[in-house]
């Protein structure tokens, strides 16, 4: 299509028409000398899978991960943000909570710095996704800040790259930090390791190091398959404990294969397990099945990772969920604006990663999960402003 190639064009020519003119867009910003950094730095290194945990070392690990988040353990220095016009684009599913949740970080983020936030709308479709990425070129934004699958949108992701557009992913690939290989200045996310360790250690003490562990997982999916490993491994290595079995189970068939799954389970192992999974979305459809058949609430417990509405619904409950790892909400909107503040310094992200956070019924409406999400209580907001800013009020 002629505007799509028009586009692309203006991704390969913009710094050259904007030399020509003066070095101003008509926004007022300064690209000539493409002072921000949008090419990506080095990988981190890949987070580390724990083999093993002892029912001591478990049970620790949950006092620390189930407390109040009180304690601030990112950035304390940083650049200043710049005080000119700037433009941050949003380009995400406008309809899905989670999305939304981060979304309102960034928005809250780019207007306490005086910026601009635009949100471009995917409407959860590829089609939508590409279209919203060029939409947000073509606006000339400052940066792109998504939460969309970054292997899917290459081209829109590395014109912007070319262009001087630094493109931070929240959750667009799987690991935290830059993404050479695909474009992205930073992604932000929870460490995958952590999150399966964070289930791991979870089972494993409130078992007493005695759980008969099932994870049922969509294998299509390599961060899928990376925190069915974390989060099975100690389990398997543990001494009382007996891993039963890993069910595939694509996302897409939730409906037609869980329940039958979940039959067959019970089939096989009776009543009582345990099961971690690399996400809630299993859990209604595996609950429903538990309650048709009978099973007592308390005879199976599920322990679930990135916790929608349906997850705090089943834990408040006590319907069979006991647990699950959120990810923070707008905690990440502001790493991913403050990813953008360094790239305009031409610095690399800041590197860190929020600890974990178990979900229980005994913290539910704790750390912002009255709200159904998880808003940690270390006034992250404050922090930032004051890098950004240069103040040093009180957080």
């Amino acid at each position: 299509m002629e505007w799509r190639e028009g586009l692309r064009n203006w991704g390969r020519c913009a710094i050259g028409a904007v030399i020509a003119a003066g070095g101003m867009l008509a926004s007022g910003q300064a690209w000539a000398a493409c002072t921000t950094r949008s090419q990506p730095y080095p990988a981190w290194p890949a987070p580390t899978i724990v083999q093993t945990l002892s029912v001591a070392q478990a049970k620790q690990f949950v006092a620390d991960h189930t407390g109040l988040q009180t304690k601030w353990l990112g950035p304390t220095s940083g650049p200043k943000a710049v005080a000119g016009p700037v433009t941050i684009a949003w380009v995400a599913d406008q309809g899905y909570s989670t999305y939304n949740g981060w979304g309102n970080g960034v928005r809250d983020a780019t207007k306490a710095l005086g910026w601009t936030f635009r949100a471009f709308n995917t409407r959860g479709t590829m089609a939508g996704e590409l279209a919203a990425e060029y939409q947000a070129l073509a606006a000339h934004v400052t940066a792109i800040i998504t939460p969309d699958d970054a292997h899917a949108l290459q081209k829109p992701i590395q014109e912007a790259v070319k262009g001087c557009i630094p493109v931070v992913g929240i959750h667009a690939t799987a690991f935290p930090g830059p993404a050479p290989d695909l474009g992205l200045y930073d992604n932000i996310a929870s460490s995958a390791a952590e999150i399966g360790e964070s289930q791991a250690a979870y089972v494993i003490a409130m078992s007493d190091g005695a759980a008969h562990d099932i994870h049922m997982v969509d294998n299509s999916f390599a961060i899928a398959r990376f925190k069915a490993k974390a989060a099975t491994t100690p389990i398997i290595n543990c001494k009382g404990c007996k891993f039963l079995e890993m069910v595939n189970v694509p996302i897409g068939d939730l409906a037609q294969r869980v329940g039958p799954a979940t039959s067959g389970l019970l089939a096989r192992y009776g009543s009582s397990w345990w099961m971690t999974t690399c996400c809630d979305d299993y859990y209604p459809y595996v609950a429903s099945t538990l309650r048709a058949a009978g099973v007592p609430f308390d005879k199976v417990k599920l322990i679930g990772a990135d916790a929608p509405p349906s997850a705090y619904e089943l834990i408040r409950k006590g319907e069979y969920e006991v647990a699950t790892v959120p990810e923070p909400s707008t905690l990440f909107g502001y790493e991913a604006v403050d990813a953008v503040v360094r790239a305009m310094a031409g610095q690399p992200p800041a590197q860190w990663v929020q600890p974990t956070y178990i979900r229980t019924r005994e913290n539910v409406d704790q750390e912002g999960g009255k709200s159904n999400e998880l808003v940690p209580s270390n006034n992250f907001a404050c922090h930032y402003l004051n890098i950004w800013k240069g103040t040093n009020n009180p957080c």
